[in-house]
């Protein structure tokens, strides 16, 4: 179900798009939530779509220069290396396993598994869901995506960098003047993805999307606040350093503290975010960002209220603080959040949520609108 309701959450009154299998989690009341994303870092107002787009390119290099670390631009080269097709009858799809070469000089290899419905023409143009995984071949949620026809594309994103902090990348070595780290890699790996896409001409290239669960989820997000590429958001259960707030949560929550220790997951940061551990008023950024940053394209969050580490409470505070900017550029209903019952996890009724907001496919049903 999709309804669009009034909330009231301390600091705005707004119109969100809400998807519910399970009553949201209450937010506490505050201020607004700062940084305020109306205000100019020089305490002047945001009150155009003109100034917006000032506003956003500070917003882009605030999170960058504290959070995550600043991106390489795209390779001069993008080629196919190895390349395999088999039909998978059981659900519903023809597979592709292909490496991506990025670059000519310094030549990174980039593994991607492409997925398109049986059912489908083959030249037909598809929407797009991207996913990153550690490794190539989960098969889960394809036939449902299959069912809706959709093109559904994997990455193996510790092709570019291992999630451990002691482990090489290639990805950093290649582009040593950069001071990115494990999560910009992986970001930056998806728009790889959408480069190739680009060469293809059986995708639709005004809906790629990108989906990810809980550290895919901080990545999906990531990609989806640089690029504007991708016409679809949606991170699931990402918590800390994803969509969830350093400023408001309530149960046991991954703060920033500890995401940031360097036994932990310090490594998929940028090290001045460490500094602001137990400080996390005086940041000069909140994850609410982000999410501004993909408006006004579609961006929905889909959370489980049983997963306090994810910190569902400060999803749901980070997507109210962003909605005065979907306002503004007169899109309130492409900023969503799902909630449902459980644990962390990417489930069906997620995948559900998520595709039922995209839109449809090239067979499926049409996105239900939102009612009163």
């Amino acid at each position: 179900m999709v309804r669009t309701i009034a909330v009231v959450l301390g600091w705005i009154l707004a119109s969100v798009a809400l998807t519910c299998d399970a009553e949201p989690p209450a937010t506490p009341k505050t201020d607004i939530l700062q940084p305020d994303l109306l205000t100019f870092r020089d305490g002047s107002r945001v009150a155009s779509r003109d100034d917006w787009l000032r506003r956003r390119t500070e917003l882009k290099s605030l999170i960058q220069e504290f959070e995550y670390g600043h991106l390489p631009p795209r390779p001069d080269n993008i080629a196919i290396g190895q390349q395999q097709r088999r039909t998978i009858a059981e659900v519903g799809a023809v597979e592709e396993r292909l490496t991506l070469l990025l670059g000519t000089q310094t030549q990174l290899l980039l593994r991607i598994a492409v997925y398109r419905p049986t059912n489908v023409p083959a030249d037909r143009q598809l929407p797009v869901i991207i996913r990153e995984e550690h490794a190539l071949g989960h098969l889960e949620e394809v036939p449902l995506l299959m069912e809706r026809g959709y093109m559904f594309v994997e990455f193996a994103r510790e092709d570019l960098a291992p999630d451990s902090a002691d482990g090489r990348s290639i990805a950093r070595d290649a582009y040593p003047d950069y001071d990115w780290a494990t999560l910009a890699v992986w970001a930056w790996g998806a728009m790889r993805v959408v480069d190739y896409l680009e060469t293809r001409t059986d995708c639709d290239l005004q809906r790629i999307g990108i989906v990810g669960h809980s550290r895919g989820g901080k990545m999906a997000l990531l990609a989806g606040a640089l690029d504007e590429r991708f016409t679809l958001v949606a991170p699931n259960g990402s918590g800390c350093g994803g969509a969830g707030c350093f400023r408001v949560s309530a149960g046991k929550v991954e703060t920033l503290e500890l995401i940031t220790r360097p036994e932990r997951f310090g490594y998929w940061f940028h090290p001045k975010l460490r500094e602001f551990a137990d400080r996390e008023q005086e940041l000069p950024l909140d994850q609410h960002f982000l999410k501004a940053l993909v408006a006004p394209r579609r961006l929905i969050c889909t959370e489980a209220n049983d997963d306090a580490w994810a910190n569902p409470t400060g999803t749901r505070a980070t997507t109210q603080a962003a909605q005065p900017v979907f306002d503004l550029l007169g899109v309130p209903e492409n900023n969503a959040i799902h909630f449902r019952p459980g644990q962390h996890d990417l489930t069906t009724a997620d995948w559900q949520a998520i595709l039922d907001f995209a839109g449809p496919g090239a067979v499926g049903t049409e996105r239900p609108p939102p009612s009163n």
